[in-house]
């Protein structure tokens, strides 16, 4: 199912130009989703954390109300008709985002359905099993949506509209929302991971801003020169938690949590590679303020509270969702950089997906709303230079004007077009659309986590890896036959 195309960005402010072909790699490029019950989930792109629930019930609401039959977009309701939207985004952002669209579709009405909430599968498990599935709404569990019988294929209506290309949807995002050829989900929002630099704190400390290729023993040399332990400044934050989408840059072939669009890979070199390089930089460099306890943090730079935020920390890992508040918040000249690599060096990539209810009964309002949040060249011009100011997602279409329109407004960090250009061989988080990835960072790496059994070494994880692979690939095995037989 691989694909390509090549994105050229004109930026008329920066006077750069970006270029390169996607999908050549990493978990972007094959057919996906995850297990139908997950278990505890651990989180989003951009929402709290929910647990996936009421499976065999939401199946069964699912069907209560088919839709129309075949090319739903064709079928005209008539009149105005009101559609039900279940969104985890700020309510305020997304009735803008709503009140544009209205203005541009006066046939069309959008509700937010606000009964449709964290924990965010229970909730639509619930409204499934009451017949009372939002039209249109975001999706935390692709694979598990499916097979429920909650998402309708939107490969006719693609197929059908004249404006939908394939290479419209940026870095070949779209092929991680198919099953069995079948477009059930978009992506409609994009994030990457990097890292962030406190520019001032560098100065300060004498020490040059790293070159955007820069390599992981750079960032663990860094880290160390700028660790002052008795001022309770630290080299980076946020470290602990990067395992998954580290593995890459130890062995560019793997993808998030070592997939690498066929198989798992924990018995590989890599994924043992990254754990001990976390717990050097750690536990023995002591460069990172997830070293010590979020009591005592609290009680350096306050409850809750970043130490990159307070200007106490150099280098965070994070992402461009957090580029808005830092540009309200921060005292302190910043910048994000792409995530250093070892081997090779690629971007992470997480995106989040939206699709129609199965049992609609306006198709077609249903995809034209979802159209204007995904691929359409007006709703994206919309949202950047008009709603939602600085924009959070990257926009997903390969269009010229977008982009442009997009560094304009939100070029807050020099950096970002360096992010911008490695994304093209950049990897997708596979949370939302893998078959078991959910389940197995519940089931088979939280269980260590919460002791922090492999973090610290306590339980080495070369002496695991080989069980830890064989599970992994048994949920994997079962839960793509599950989305295979679902999606026929």
């Amino acid at each position: 199912m691989k694909k390509s195309f090549v994105l050229v960005l004109s930026v008329v402010l920066l006077g750069l130009l970006l270029a390169g072909c996607g999908g050549s790699s990493g978990n972007g490029t094959n057919e996906s989703g995850n297990n139908v019950s997950t278990g505890n989930q651990t989180g989003g792109a951009s929402g709290n954390a929910g647990s996936s629930g009421g499976s065999a019930n939401g199946g069964g609401g699912a069907e209560t109300n088919p839709p129309a039959d075949g090319g739903g977009a064709n079928a005209s309701s008539g009149g105005v008709v009101t559609l039900k939207y279940g969104t985890w985004n700020d309510p305020a952002v997304e009735q803008k985002k709503i009140a544009a669209f209205e203005k541009t579709h006066p046939n069309i009405k959008i509700e937010i359905d606000k009964a449709v909430t964290w924990p965010w599968d229970e909730k639509l498990g619930a409204a499934a099993a009451a017949g009372k599935l939002p039209d249109v709404f975001f999706v935390f569990n692709a694979p598990a949506d499916v097979a429920n019988g909650w998402l309708a294929d939107l490969t006719p209506m693609l197929s059908a509209d004249p404006d939908y290309n394939e290479k419209n949807i940026f870095g070949n995002l779209s092929a991680t929302g198919q099953y069995n050829g079948k477009q059930y989900v978009l992506p409609q929002q994009l994030f990457t991971q990097g890292v962030l630099i406190n520019v001032d704190l560098f100065n300060k400390e004498n020490i040059p801003l790293p070159k955007p290729n820069w390599t992981i023993d750079d960032f663990e040399n860094i880290a160390k020169k700028l660790t002052k332990p008795s001022e309770h400044q630290f080299g980076v934050e946020n470290l602990a938690g990067a395992r998954e989408f580290f593995v890459p840059q130890f062995d560019p072939s793997l993808g998030w949590l070592t997939y690498d669009g066929k198989q798992f890979n924990f018995d590989k070199p890599a994924f043992s590679d990254t754990i001990h390089w976390i717990n050097n930089v750690i536990y023995n460099d002591k460069s990172s303020v997830d070293y010590y306890d979020r009591k005592l943090q609290d009680q350096w730079y306050g409850k809750d509270k970043s130490g990159f935020v307070m200007g106490k920390i150099g280098m965070k890992i994070d992402a461009n969702w957090s580029f808005a508040e830092l540009a309200k918040n921060n005292k302190f000249k910043w910048d994000f950089l792409p995530i250093p690599g070892k081997v090779g060096q690629r971007i992470p990539m997480v995106t989040d997906y939206i699709g129609m209810a199965k049992n609609t009964q306006h198709p077609k309002e249903a995809f034209e709303f979802i159209k204007w949040l995904t691929y359409s060249k007006e709703g994206w011009m919309q949202r950047i230079n008009d709603i939602e100011k600085p924009i959070a997602t990257m926009p997903l279409i390969n269009d010229r004007d977008v982009w442009d329109a997009y560094l304009k407004t939100t070029f807050t960090a020099p950096g970002l077009k360096d992010v911008i250009a490695g994304i093209p061989n950049g990897f997708v988080d596979g949370y939302k659309w893998l078959p078991g990835d959910a389940e197995i960072i519940s089931k088979l790496l939280d269980p260590y986590d919460t002791k922090k059994e492999l973090l610290t070494l306590k339980v080495k994880p070369e002496d695991i890896s080989k069980d830890l692979q064989k599970k992994a690939m048994d949920i994997f095995n079962k839960d793509k036959a599950q989305i295979e037989a679902a999606a026929k």
